[in-house]
Parts: C-alpha cells; sequence; structure tokens
C-alpha cells in the first residue's frame, strides 16, 4: 500500500470489524464436521436404546428424526403396529451393497397409502411410540 494514501478510518474500521467477525473456511468446515459427528453419535445412540419389543399391535409410531431409511411412512405420519416379530426377519433380497443388507425387521407396520391400507416390514429401533394402544 502507498504510504502517502491513508485509508477512510470509518472504512479501516469496517474492515477489521469484518476481518475478526468472518469465520475462516477452515473454522467452517471444522464446524460441518462437529455437527455431523454429533448426528452421527445421536443416531448411533437412539438405535442403540430403542428397544423395538416395546411396541404392541394396536401402538401407533412414527419415525424417529434422522432415522427414515424408506420412502413411507413420511415424517410425521402415523402407521399402527401390525405385529412384532421376535425373532427379527432379516432383509436377505438385497446385496452386501445396500443399505438394507441384512436389516433386522422387527415390526410389521401398517398405514392407509395411496388406494388402501398397506403393511411393511421395517426396522423398529427407528421408530418412537406416539400412542399406546387400548386393547379390550
Amino acid at each position: 500500500m502507498n504510504p502517502k494514501h491513508k485509508i477512510d478510518p470509518a472504512l479501516q474500521s469496517l474492515l477489521h470489524e469484518l476481518a475478526s467477525t468472518e469465520m475462516s473456511e477452515a473454522q467452517v468446515c471444522r464446524d460441518v464436521r462437529t455437527k455431523k459427528i454429533e448426528r452421527l453419535r445421536d443416531g448411533y445412540r437412539r438405535l442403540q436404546t430403542t428397544d423395538p419389543t416395546q411396541f404392541r399391535p394396536g401402538d401407533l409410531v412414527q419415525w424417529q428424526p434422522g432415522l427414515k431409511y424408506v420412502k413411507w411412512p413420511q415424517y410425521g405420519e402415523p402407521a399402527v403396529v401390525i405385529e412384532c416379530l421376535d425373532p427379527p426377519l432379516t432383509d436377505a433380497s438385497r446385496e452386501s451393497g445396500s443399505a438394507y443388507f441384512r436389516s433386522p425387521l422387527t415390526l410389521v407396520l401398517g398405514l392407509q397409502h395411496k388406494d388402501g391400507f398397506h403393511c411393511w416390514h421395517l426396522d423398529g429401533r427407528r421408530f418412537e411410540l406416539v400412542a399406546r394402544a387400548e386393547l379390550a
């Protein structure tokens, strides 16, 4: 910078303020990585602590946040527990490169879908209770 030219003090103050408040690209990357790690740990914890045997036929369940792995049901859409499978079935129809490979299918869930009532076999660890069944 040419020493004969002085920067306007207001502009200089603004530049210092921007420099001190902006995060570096490296800091942004660290923050994104930290958030990803937190989400990974949270998902792991919920998969490990949710007991799919807690559900009973007639219970209403929905996806836990971040654990939806198939298209239906949608987030926030309740499904009814039709059957609890013990021991769980294993999805053997997929190859090892699939996210569904050897998925433990512990619940049969029913919901209204398109033209009628449909049932799906799903991993119960990924669901949470919406309402307990009132069976007579």
